[in-house]
């Protein structure tokens, strides 16, 4: 096994605990593959409690910074692991960039498509890895869909349907700001949604249509600028359609579920990464044909072949943000694509954002002149704010 990769970790707020628990379980695994040097945040006390966490991993703790510049200038490091708000995220991945670090950063990739592509460029010029913390597809259940859907178990796809609906009435902090988060959950986790659909059907999208709504613009006396619920039909190649419904103000009876309809059957997910009572239907000549998804991993996990599942689940890790760490440190250390690249990421996001460029020009929108930064009108005032051109 090559060297350890040296890492900075930017960023120690909330979801920086599950890459932590990622290299935790590699280490567990005896892939010892990452050293985290560093870690930075603004708020001294997060990245000291975050280096402390580290260090009972790992056995030596990082250094500690609240500036960026200080832990570029002071450090020797090969990468880094940027889990910031998305306004930041162009910001501070170009600013590694320049200096030579190959990537890792939360999605989405960016906060507006035309910041997106000022990281997809630099990474370019400096011919660095750039991936994407895309962890969803990476699970054994969502990995056992694809082989599914592969397979013609459901026959030819036809339709998606994905219903998250909730009541979630409090402010959730800089999330409820357009000109820090972007949009809302939709688009959030949005490109966890995406990035689904483009991995299960290995269709890309072409067109959507959509309307998003501020039901309530003032949340627990915090005024919020995302929206709260949306509603979306996307078309992929081949005639094969996908239905998103989502709000976070549904009362009375939540739902989150996600299912795939082909010619011959479907695969019902009650969620989005592990579905312990998610089944695949058969339509028979007068009967149903049940089998739940744990039996058919078993049976998908056996089929790809040794050297496919190492790839997949290295030494039987199934945590997804362990194994997306692990396919980074391949990616350098090898010189390959990381599987979510920037490219990936760049249409998983160009997805939601087409549902607010549908919904604030009233009318259809192709998933290209998005991607081709012809289509802006709800990004504009973010680009604006951000200074971007």
């Amino acid at each position: 096994m090559s060297k350890p990769l040296s890492l900075g970790l930017i960023g120690c707020g909330g979801i920086s605990a599950s890459h932590i628990n990622g290299l935790k379980e590699l280490y567990t695994r005896g892939l010892r593959v990452i050293r985290i040097e560093a870690v930075c945040d603004i708020v001294l006390e997060n990245a000291e409690r975050r280096a402390g966490e580290i260090a009972l991993i790992q056995g030596f703790k990082p250094r500690v910074y609240s500036s960026l510049e200080d832990m570029i200038s002071r450090e020797s490091i090969e990468a880094v692991d940027i889990c910031l708000p998305h306004d930041q995220h162009h910001v501070v991945a170009i600013r590694c960039l320049e200096e030579d670090l190959h990537v890792m950063i939360e999605k989405p990739l960016a906060i507006t498509m035309r910041a997106a592509k000022l990281i997809l460029d630099k990474a370019s010029s400096k011919n660095k890895v750039l991936a994407v913390a895309e962890n969803y597809r990476r699970t054994p259940d969502n990995r056992t869909v694809r082989w599914v859907v592969d397979q013609h178990m459901i026959g030819e796809p036809r339709m998606i349907f994905w219903l998250g609906l909730s009541w979630s009435p409090k402010p959730w902090g800089w999330r409820e700001d357009k000109l820090k988060a972007g949009g809302s959950w939709v688009f959030d986790g949005g490109v966890h949604i995406a990035d689904l659909d483009r991995y299960h059907l290995g269709r890309e999208a072409i067109e959507v249509y959509a309307k998003s709504k501020i039901f309530e613009p003032m949340k627990d006396g915090v005024k919020t600028t995302v929206d709260d619920a949306t509603l979306a039909i996307i078309e992929y190649e081949g005639g094969i359609y996908s239905q998103w419904s989502w709000s976070r103000i549904a009362p009375g009876f939540p739902l989150n579920i996600r299912v795939i309809y082909g010619s011959r059957g479907s695969i019902y997910m009650p969620g989005l990464t592990n579905f312990p009572s998610g089944h695949v239907r058969i339509q028979m000549d007068g009967y149903v044909e049940e089998r739940s998804i744990s039996s058919i991993r078993d049976e998908a996990l056996k089929a790809v072949g040794s050297d496919i599942l190492e790839e997949m689940f290295p030494r039987g890790v199934t945590d997804s943000f362990a194994i997306e760490l692990y396919d980074f440190y391949k990616a350098i250390m090898y010189g390959r694509k990381p599987e979510v690249d920037g490219v990936e990421a760049y249409k998983d996001m160009a997805i939601p954002l087409a549902f607010y460029e549908s919904s604030i020009l009233d009318k259809p929108v192709k998933v290209r002149d998005v991607e081709e930064l012809r289509v802006e009108e709800y990004q504009a005032e973010i680009n604006e704010y951000l200074g971007l051109k």
